[in-house]
């Protein structure tokens, strides 16, 4: 192990350290694809163990999520004066993808604060916490999103070819969805006032993006959706799903939502990584 001692030359190196590279953005990120495995498994076994010796197992998340969205998307419905034929499928939709976002921004608040202990004694790569937690609010989504089908057998509507883009979507939101998780983490381990704001914050968003209510129906709705980024990712992932295709200025916002947040994630987890072990 070699000491630097001479004090220009240590804070050369924790200036270096510090300082923003491809090449250790390579190796600050390629957990995402080389360990992919391990945090795989984990969330997989947070599922197993959280549901273990139920009668349903993990479909208890989709059973819990179809009473809830029923009972709320009727209500909402009948209050807004809705048709139930379009209203309830655009409701479930929405809502089983925004509860896929805000349960891993809300979860990722905590996922650096409660994974300490492990962070400073377990030589890991720290961007396993936040997949773990991602990887286990995916699976429940994909639970949850077992319940449209039965919607549609219900209320049918017309589902072209076009669907397939519903994936495309989805990946987005995923990408959207690690790189936020990564930098509220780190934000949040640094600053623990944040968690408080950041709830606060989701469910503004709740409220002004297009879950309950259609663009359409609310005077101004078009200026909202078109400054809220969540509005993108709801259109590309639910507008393929309910046989309307997002035009292509959608799709841009959508991508270019999630250019800008990634590379501000990259930048933010390699120049500040080494020091969460002290800020956990």
């Amino acid at each position: 192990m070699t000491t630097v001692t001479d004090g220009e030359v240590e804070r050369f190196v924790v200036a270096d350290r510090r300082r923003f590279s491809w090449e250790r953005c390579r190796e600050d990120i390629a957990p995402f694809v080389t360990r992919h495995v391990t945090w795989r498994a984990l969330a997989a076994g947070d599922i197993r163990s959280k549901y273990r010796r139920t009668m349903l197992g993990p479909w208890w998340i989709t059973a819990t999520n179809a009473i809830t969205a029923l009972i709320m998307g009727t209500v909402a419905g009948r209050f807004l004066g809705a048709d139930m034929k379009t209203y309830l499928p655009h409701f479930m939709v929405s809502i089983t993808i925004w509860n896929f976002i805000s349960s891993s921004l809300s979860e990722g608040c905590y996922t650096m604060i409660n994974a300490g202990g492990m962070i400073k004694a377990v030589d890991m790569p720290i961007l396993i916490h936040v997949m773990r937690m991602v990887q286990r609010n995916l699976i429940i989504f994909l639970h949850n999103i077992a319940v449209i089908p039965f919607i549609w057998l219900v209320y049918p509507w017309s589902v072209g070819f076009g669907a397939v883009l519903a994936i495309l979507g989805l990946m987005i939101v995923y990408v959207f969805v690690v790189s936020a998780s990564v930098v509220v983490s780190m934000i949040c381990v640094r600053y623990r006032d944040v968690p408080p704001v950041m709830a606060a914050v989701l469910q503004l968003l709740f409220f002004i993006s297009p879950i309950i209510w259609e663009p359409s129906s609310i005077r101004g709705g078009e200026y909202i959706v078109t400054l809220n980024p969540i509005a993108y990712l709801l259109a590309v992932t639910r507008g393929p799903l309910m046989g309307d295709i997002p035009n292509l200025g959608t799709w841009a916002g959508a991508i270019g939502s999630v250019v800008v947040l990634t590379a501000a994630m990259i930048f933010i987890y390699t120049r500040y990584r080494s020091r969460v072990v002290y800020w956990a």
